[in-house]
């Protein structure tokens, strides 16, 4: 199966637990943190794989001149109907990173947030998000790509528990196993389940996705080889923290301005 398709369904079936589930998973500010950047830099943003809006509905809020696409409709659902509620026009699509259906040098900030580039977990849709990026980005546009920091991991035989947390009247408890497929490469399984204040089970949901991990180095490497200038490294969306203690790593890259990339 397509690494998109496989994608698209595992965020299709959980779009209505999202808020709940991954939105309140991310500890650090990185909505703030994409925002300046977007302040300071102005002009046109792409936020790839926009979700249902946790970023992008802030970046609107600001006056941020903002797009969004996504490959899961249900969570581009989502975030249109967020909008439409705080009253908010959303421009978005479905679309694959990979393959933007827009013209070269269309926008002067392209984020690739929350480890989108983890899900390129085959080389060859690394360098077409990478090269897709660059394309759409105006000479001195910046590209923002982040991703998880790779920590030892053991294969789990049993789902562990992550939480459990209020879901309407109900209870959502999220179990996970993670294997290991090849190196630097994992299968994360995730099971869902609403339970009834009464402690019966409502409804599973079980999900699979596979996820490429890159160090800090090897993201810099490949920022590179596309053209770019990587102008800052950041973790944790601060740059008050030792490297050891991080989560998340962040580079901004700037396309140059003298040429097309």
């Amino acid at each position: 199966m397509d690494e998109n398709v496989a994608l698209r369904t595992a965020y299709d079936s959980i779009a209505h637990l999202y808020d709940v589930d991954m939105a309140r998973n991310m500890p650090f500010d990185d909505i703030g943190f994409y925002a300046r950047i977007c302040e300071r830099e102005g002009g046109r943003v792409l936020e790839a794989g926009c979700g249902n809006g946790r970023i992008f509905l802030e970046l609107i809020s600001r006056g941020v001149d903002a797009v969004g696409i996504d490959c899961s409709p249900r969570m581009l659902e989502e975030l249109i109907g967020k909008a439409r509620r705080r009253g908010a026009p959303a421009r978005v699509c479905r679309m694959d990173a990979r393959r933007l259906a827009f013209a070269s040098a269309s926008f002067q900030i392209v984020l690739c947030p929350y480890s989108l580039v983890t899900y390129m977990v085959v080389a060859s849709d690394v360098d077409a998000l990478l090269a897709e990026m660059v394309r759409v980005l105006r000479p001195g546009g910046v590209a923002v790509v982040d991703a998880f920091v790779p920590r030892p991991i053991a294969d789990a035989e049993a789902f562990a528990l992550d939480y459990r947390r209020p879901y309407g009247g109900a209870t959502l408890s999220r179990s996970k196993r993670i294997v290991r497929l090849a190196p630097a490469v994992n299968r994360i399984q995730r099971r869902y389940e609403i339970i009834s204040a009464a402690g019966e089970l409502i409804d599973r949901l079980d999900t699979s996705e596979d996820i490429r991990e890159f160090t800090a180095d090897e993201l810099l490497a490949r920022l590179t080889d596309c053209g770019l200038a990587v102008e800052r490294m950041s973790w944790n969306y601060s740059a008050d923290l030792a490297v050891d203690k991080a989560q998340f790593v962040t580079l901004l890259a700037r396309k140059p301005a003298s040429r097309l990339v």
